[in-house]
């Protein structure tokens, strides 16, 4: 009988968390196993081994107070019916706040809980107006999920740092990289791809980021400091969506760079936009391990990024990093890497150097993990 898994999310949308889930869903489903999720709708790809439980949500807006309170009054005890109908050996989670809803699961199933955490570290944003109580209890949640787990995986020594802090435990956390694959690219007919989309002159100097447009992306910082760049060749390609897209179109337009600053919504193919561009940069105030950074890099892009720990253990070089909220700094850094073709290619040659630790099979990495717990449990 294959092994029986099942994982909790609410519902699938844009942005590197949903799609490092769907890549630990395959891993899963690539064994042989069963994947069993809950989610108030169904996750936009199927298998015969992948087993959809929707829970019925009488909101049609998920990103509400009401909708939240009533998902993590309800969803708890619909996830524990599940593991014990299902006969779930191993709960698989993405977050310390779901590894808490799956409490009465764990404790009515038996099954193992391994939680994979992508970010903790104190928020630069609070949910629902920016409530104080909100984020308490969001801690409170947190911090029960760490007890919870029967094993603890980050994805970076950063968040591991802030792991230990956060649940006081002693217990071994274990770090697995966020990873990259080997692209063969031909960078040239990409570029002329690119060009040809966005009706762009051939000597354009082609700056991109990726994202979502949320408030901790500090997109803000970007476009203060690509107004002070005093070049007419460059144009800054903004690749994704979310709430800040139009007050950041406003900014753009005050800032007068108007046909200077593309904002292309949310592409699903990045990778085939990212090598025929010059120049990734990105201004983050909190991450985990940005899946953004490590594509630039899979795609040979030069990288500059916001000096924070996260980014630090992605991009090793100091003079590739600026401070999060000095877009002057990065005003500078961009112009001499405008204005000096060698700097710009030890640039690239450093950021080529970094991408070498991040090229591992992510998706056997995972499997172990979970074939190690369910095996000691």
């Amino acid at each position: 009988m294959s092994t029986r898994v099942l994982t909790v999310y609410y519902k699938h949308k844009p942005g590197g968390f949903c799609k490092r889930l769907e890549m630990k869903i395959h891993a899963y489903l690539e064994q042989g196993w069963e994947v069993h999720y809950i989610a108030v709708k169904p996750f936009p790809y199927k298998h015969e081994n992948l087993t959809p439980h929707i829970l019925a949500a009488p909101f049609k807006n998920h990103d509400t107070l009401f909708f939240w309170v009533y998902f993590f009054t309800v969803a708890p005890w619909f996830t524990a019916w599940i593991a014990c109908k299902e006969k779930i050996q191993l709960i698989s989670i993405f977050s310390l706040t779901y590894a808490c809803l799956c409490a009465p699961a764990k404790w009515l199933s038996g099954a193992p809980l391994l939680t994979f955490i992508r970010t903790l570290r104190e928020k630069k944003e609070f949910t629902f107006g920016r409530s104080q109580i909100i984020f308490t209890v969001e801690r409170l949640l947190e911090k029960a999920g760490i007890s919870l787990s029967d094993s603890l995986v980050a994805n970076s020594e950063s968040i591991k740092t802030e792991l230990a802090k956060l649940g006081n435990t002693k217990r071994n956390i274990q770090i697995l990289y966020n990873n990259i694959a080997e692209l063969n690219i031909d960078k040239a007919e990409r570029r002329n791809r690119l060009l040809k989309e966005f009706g762009l002159q051939e000597d354009s100097f082609l700056m991109v980021t990726t994202g979502l447009l949320i408030p901790r992306k500090n997109l803000q910082c970007l476009l203060k400091a690509f107004a002070k760049v005093e070049t007419n060749k460059v144009v800054l390609l903004i690749i994704g969506e979310g709430p800040l897209l139009h007050s950041l179109q406003t900014l753009a337009e005050q800032l007068e760079l108007k046909g200077k600053v593309i904002f292309t919504g949310w592409r699903e193919d990045v990778l085939d936009i990212l090598p025929g561009c010059d120049l990734f940069v990105f201004p983050s105030h909190l991450e985990g391990l940005s899946n953004s950074i490590l594509e630039a890099m899979a795609c040979g892009l030069p990288c500059l990024v916001s000096d924070i720990s996260e980014n630090r253990e992605i991009v090793s070089r100091q003079e590739q990093r600026f401070p999060v909220d000095q877009p002057e700094t990065l005003t500078a850094m961009i112009s001499e890497l405008l204005h000096s073709s060698e700097k710009l290619e030890i640039c690239r040659n450093a950021t080529l150097a970094d991408r070498k630790r991040f090229v591992f099979d992510w998706e056997k990495k995972m499997v172990e993990k979970a074939e190690e717990l369910i095996k000691t449990h």
